[in-house]
């Protein structure tokens, strides 16, 4: 019975993971529409002007660009840890470049907006698909 059980769950997590795949709620989005998006939840959240937008989308795209170009230097099984480790700064650099053309309260929620998101993150720094720690 409780093998007959566990096969059943088993096939129900593989269909759902399948159908979620097929969706689209695991597919790889290009660096383009990466950068496209977070620049529209920084914008939306610290009211950049139509200038700050392009300044901060083309760094946004940067970023994306050199985490593509990790992800496929560490390849599948590779040492994520590490990749998370040579990304960090990037990510402080990109970081103080957007920061760079902020103003002062911009420059404010910007850091708020940062702490939020490492909060949501649980502290990984991006590495967990957003489950806070206490939930993996």
């Amino acid at each position: 019975m409780k093998k007959a059980f566990l096969v059943l769950a088993l096939l129900a997590g593989s269909i759902s993971f399948s159908n979620a795949q097929q969706q689209g709620g695991f597919q790889q989005r290009t660096p383009e529409e990466r950068a496209k998006q977070q620049t529209e939840r920084v914008s939306e959240r610290l009211k950049l002007t139509a200038d700050q937008k392009t300044k901060v989308e083309a760094i946004f795209l940067s970023q994306a660009k050199s985490m593509d170009s990790l992800r496929t230097a560490v390849g599948q099984g590779g040492d994520r840890q590490a990749m998370f480790q040579k990304l960090q700064p990037i990510r402080e650099q990109n970081d103080k470049k957007i920061a760079a053309i902020l103003t002062d309260d911009q420059k404010k929620e910007f850091a708020a907006y940062q702490e939020e998101m490492r909060n949501r993150m649980g502290g990984r720094g991006g590495q967990g698909g957003g489950r806070p720690a206490g939930q993996r």
